[in-house]
């Protein structure tokens, strides 16, 4: 009996090391492009406004135009990711992200920069024809919608629909005004900031009013693990929303693209939440 339990511990782990040598693989890529591939060949793989290829839509993705480029994206990259599959295996759902982390792979570079090409290329005119766009932040904001739906999926499933809304909503909600607090498109932008923690607020108090009638501190005891998952992914999904709809000034000749986060956010949500629903 004990042998049994101890090769059931083996197995969990390699699979839990076999899941992370998977995770870093893409990261793995990215750098091995962005250190060894030739700076000519590089060039050939960005998205070019003007002359748009179905190959340099997938290939876009992976090119950074510098170190600190490839920090920032594969740092997100990190955090979001490993928040996501988190939230996932400890739904009991690991097969689901699996599937839907490759999906998102596959699509999300195929949404962000169609919808960039559309809006920004052909109804508004903002790019010329020489413009490129390239990057990973795309998909790692898919994965921000990833990680969005798998813990709305869990509150859910602990708690109710109304308290997993209220809570994962205010998160997002508190990104986008940290994002507007900082945008010199508003007027008054601190009045964001107010708002957003009042959100937080309420998400918070509704799990507390759900079991009212014990004390402060026997219900954050007894609801621990779910504060803590709630609160640690939570405040990676402010963060990244923060970041990714965050409005700044052009530099160095890039700027941070708005169009495409907000996209890879909203195809993360969709194929997510299709996901999950096809299995309900």
């Amino acid at each position: 009996m004990m042998g049994s339990v101890t090769q059931l511990s083996a197995s969990k782990q390699q699979i839990r090391c076999a899941d992370a040598v998977l995770l870093l693989v893409v990261p793995s890529v990215l750098f091995g492009i962005h250190a060894w591939l030739p700076a000519g060949v590089s060039s050939r793989l960005v998205f070019t406004y003007g002359d748009p290829t179905l190959t340099t839509v997938w290939t876009a993705a992976a090119i950074h135009d510098s170190p600190a480029h490839l920090t920032a994206n594969l740092g997100w990259y990190g955090l979001v990711v490993g928040a996501a599959y988190l939230v996932y295996v400890t739904w009991g759902r690991r097969r689901l992200f699996w599937l839907l982390y490759g999906a998102l792979l596959v699509v999300a570079p195929l949404t962000t920069v169609a919808t960039d090409y559309w809006l920004l290329y052909q109804r508004w005119g903002l790019v010329g024809p020489e413009s490129i766009a390239f990057g990973f932040s795309g998909v790692v904001s898919a994965f921000g919608g990833l990680l969005v739906v798998g813990l709305f999926g869990v509150i859910a499933e602990w708690y109710t629909w109304p308290v997993s809304a209220a809570t994962t909503v205010a998160f997002v909600a508190s990104g986008v005004g940290v994002a507007l607090s900082q945008s010199p498109l508003l007027a008054r932008p601190s009045t964001a900031v107010p708002v957003a923690g009042i959100l937080v607020a309420i998400g918070f108090v509704s799990l507390r009013w759900w079991d009212r009638d014990l004390t402060v501190r026997r219900w954050l005891s007894a609801h621990r693990p779910a504060i803590v998952l709630a609160g640690s992914c939570g405040v990676v999904i402010s963060a990244l929303v923060a970041g990714m709809f965050s409005v700044e000034a052009i530099s160095g000749g890039r700027f941070p693209n708005v169009i495409a986060h907000g996209t890879g956010f909203v195809t993360g949500v969709c194929v997510a939440g299709g996901g999950l629903l096809s299995l309900s």
